[in-house]
């Protein structure tokens, strides 16, 4: 299986071999026109999961090496290349991939273990973009176990967009809650949260309102074809609970009807009325009889169901 995910980026995959990619520095620059090249180090966690060893027999990683956009390094022949697991060794590099297997030829992994790789000293070209740096993992009869595709941006000289955070990170519902964040001058920047989107550019804050439930918000920074994106949290202890649907039966007269509510929103209860008195007789009802009849009232409700853009149900 082939996943096609950004740098850093969490993924859940069917494959026995995931792997995990990191830059250093983050995010990465291209080189300059004139002077000392930029230099990047891409770090590599494949991990097994699920039930059951694995049997390996190579993990490779292929960087694209030129001088346009789609391409990561200028040149291969500096780099430098480790594998820190016992037994393993680095192979070498043929058509800008690198390998690395067991000396043994081949090795038994259990769940939950790692094999870490790192590319030190890449010279970045000097286009901005995104490339591709493909990860694969092969059995000891050379089938691929795993194979994941980073998408690794470069971003031009001074680039840059940090600090992205909730304040405060917990509210109660209802309230509101301010995102700060802090980039350069020439980033273009969206706000990204459940089904919303806001082009943010040129501004370090956004205030939500009304915040219902525990919501993961992003900000993408952009310059041109290269993305970063960056995330955060904002908890909310007591959120609304909503249902697709809801199904209920109700007896009227002389029938019995099943009714279908779309969309359902369960939401805090309101708060009681500080002038209800459960012993007060309401208007028309005495208080000793209120149990003798269901439309009497009885106080403020435990829960409101309501359907949004429908009004109350």
């Amino acid at each position: 299986m082939t996943a096609y995910i950004p740098a850093g980026a969490p993924r859940a995959t069917e494959s026995r071999m995931t792997f995990q990619l990191r830059t250093t520095p983050e995010p990465v620059r291209i080189s300059p026109g004139t002077g000392d090249a930029e230099y990047a180090t891409l770090t590599v966690i494949g991990s097994v999961v699920g039930e059951g060893e694995v049997t390996l027999g190579e993990v490779t990683v292929k960087v694209l090496a030129g001088a346009d956009a789609p391409h990561f390094a200028s040149s291969l022949g500096g780099v430098e290349a480790f594998v820190d697991r016992a037994g393993w060794i680095y192979t070498g590099v043929q058509q800008s991939t690198f390998s690395f297997m067991p000396s043994t030829g081949g090795e038994t992994v259990q769940p939950g273990a790692s094999v870490p790789l790192t590319l030190h000293r890449i010279p970045v070209n000097q286009v901005t973009g995104s490339s591709q740096v493909t990860v694969t993992a092969y059995g000891n009869d050379g089938s691929p176990t795993g194979q994941s595709v980073f998408e690794v941006a470069k971003f031009p000289p001074g680039f840059y967009v940090k600090d992205f955070a909730a304040s405060p990170p917990h509210v109660p519902n209802g309230e509101d809650v301010e995102l700060r964040w802090q980039a350069s001058s020439g980033a273009t920047l969206r706000l990204l949260y459940e089904d919303q989107q806001y082009d943010v550019t040129g501004r370090s804050e956004f205030t939500v309102r009304d915040m219902r439930r525990t919501t993961v918000f992003y900000l993408r920074a952009a310059h041109g074809t290269a993305e970063q994106t960056l995330g955060t949290v904002v908890g909310v202890p007591d959120p609304d609970l909503e249902v697709n649907n809801l199904v209920t039966s109700v007896v009227r007269t002389d029938r019995l009807e099943t009714l279908t509510l779309d969309r359902i929103r369960i939401v805090a209860p309101p708060a009681p009325d500080p002038d209800w008195d459960p012993d007060e007789e309401p208007d028309g009802h005495p208080a000793g009889d209120r149990d003798s009849d269901p439309d009497a009232a009885a106080g403020p409700s435990a829960v409101t169901f309501s359907a949004p853009g429908s009004g109350e149900a």
